[in-house]
């Protein structure tokens, strides 16, 4: 199990919890943070200057996700405003571990705390290969220690 829950978060998304996100009390539905966390990725790479779609489809590549792990402390209401953040804990060429946390935008309130692990695969084949440089030069600037050596 991984957890940086201690990294800096580079780039946040505001939302609002809809009536779809929740159960029947009213409660974001966990399986939907991973919705959130997907969004806030997304965001990252237009933050960056790149959309992802585009790059990966340029790149000949898929960024398959390989574990989750999260830890939900208080819950997310119908109607809530809610801030999810995303930075990247760890950048090899092999894999890319991204961490989140979820707050009320108005309270600061801690939702959760997550991160995930992202591979990277051949499109053709789906045969696990290095990323490309273009990926690890356009995360670096979102790990806590800045951009890393390509």
């Amino acid at each position: 199990m991984h957890y940086n829950f201690g990294v800096a978060l580079f780039h946040h998304i505001d939302t609002r919890v809809m009536w779809a996100d929740t159960d029947a009390a009213g409660i974001v539905w966990f399986g939907v943070f991973m919705r959130y966390f997907e969004n806030a990725e997304e965001e990252l790479f237009r933050a960056l200057g790149r959309d992802r779609t585009g790059l990966l489809r340029e790149l000949n590549i898929f960024m398959p996700r390989t574990s989750l792990a999260c830890g939900f402390r208080s819950p997310a209401r119908l109607g809530d405003e809610i801030t999810v953040g995303i930075g990247v804990a760890d950048l090899t060429d092999r894999r890319i571990e991204y961490a989140f946390d979820v707050r009320d935008r108005h309270a600061d309130r801690l939702i959760c705390q997550a991160s995930y692990r992202v591979a990277c695969v051949d499109a053709a084949s789906f045969k696990a290969r290095p990323f490309p440089p273009e990926i690890l030069s356009l995360l670096g600037p979102a790990r806590p220690n800045g951009p890393v050596s390509v």
